[in-house]
């Protein structure tokens, strides 16, 4: 199986190419960094319930809903992705046990970097000591594959997206900015000497190559570039952005165990 070491990818390439990679049947683990700032919707979320498209739009902040699921995340420079496509059989079948057994690699690159963290079910992983969720994951079927992704955080900005949640009293706007600095964790934060992006990428590639034996490749396979200049299209249209999931958000989610009341 291969892996990708891509650096930093702008035009959500972070987010299309590894769905294009899955569509078009590669297994793979793909590691980036986004050069943009964006909002990244999961598959069951409803746009207008989770995000404030109208903040969005004001602040240059792109959206677009991804084909796995986990929560709205906030994706931006500074934070390390993995992406890992697999066949269906080398992943258990129940979702909760492939998050565990997927999640293990990363936390052992936690510790390589110098901090201690655990899985949190059913797709969090957060500081040992502090609780504080410091990586957010999603996992679902694209194709005929199974993907696994989830980001190391560097940096992260809480005040940002606590903009652009879809709040209208601010009062909660300030209750949900509050829980997310006392929630939500990053190396900056964590480590008085963060490790680069170069260090992550290294940690992640040592430990993943000890659970499926990679060998490094720069260049990712040509079909796979152009349908993901097609998925943007597709992944950013009003049609997918609008699409009705049938999910109410009543709550915020914060981190596994938090839910803040929107109204």
């Amino acid at each position: 199986m291969k892996a990708y070491l891509l650096g930093s990818l702008g035009n959500m390439l972070s987010t299309t190419l590894f769905h294009a990679m899955a569509e078009l049947g590669y297994e793979a683990l793909i590691l980036c960094e986004p050069e943009d700032t964006y909002i990244s919707l999961g598959f069951f979320d409803k746009a207008e319930d989770i995000v404030d498209l109208k903040k969005c739009s004001e602040l240059g902040v792109e959206v677009i809903r991804r084909r796995v699921g986990g929560g709205a995340v906030l994706l931006a420079p500074g934070q390390v992705f993995y992406q890992l496509i697999l066949s269906k059989s080398k992943v258990p079948f129940k979702v909760e046990d492939a998050y565990k057994k997927l999640s293990q690699p990363v936390i052992r690159a936690y510790a390589r970097l110098g901090l201690e963290v655990e899985y949190k079910p059913i797709n969090d992983i957060v500081v040992k000591k502090s609780q504080r969720k410091i990586s957010g994951q999603g996992a679902g079927d694209i194709g005929k594959l199974f993907v696994f992704v989830g980001n190391i955080l560097i940096k992260f900005d809480p005040d940002m997206m606590a903009e652009l949640f879809a709040i209208e009293d601010r009062a909660i706007r300030e209750e949900v900015r509050k829980s997310l600095w006392e929630n939500i964790s990053w190396l900056q934060r964590e480590l008085e000497e963060p490790p680069s992006s170069e260090d992550i990428t290294r940690a992640l590639l040592e430990e993943f190559s000890m659970e499926f034996g990679l060998e490094v490749c720069q260049q990712i396979p040509e079909d796979a570039y152009e349908l993901a200049k097609v998925l943007r299209q597709e992944m950013t249209s009003a049609e997918s952005i609008f699409e009705d999931t049938g999910r109410e958000h009543k709550f915020i989610k914060i981190r596994e165990g938090v839910y803040i009341k929107k109204a």
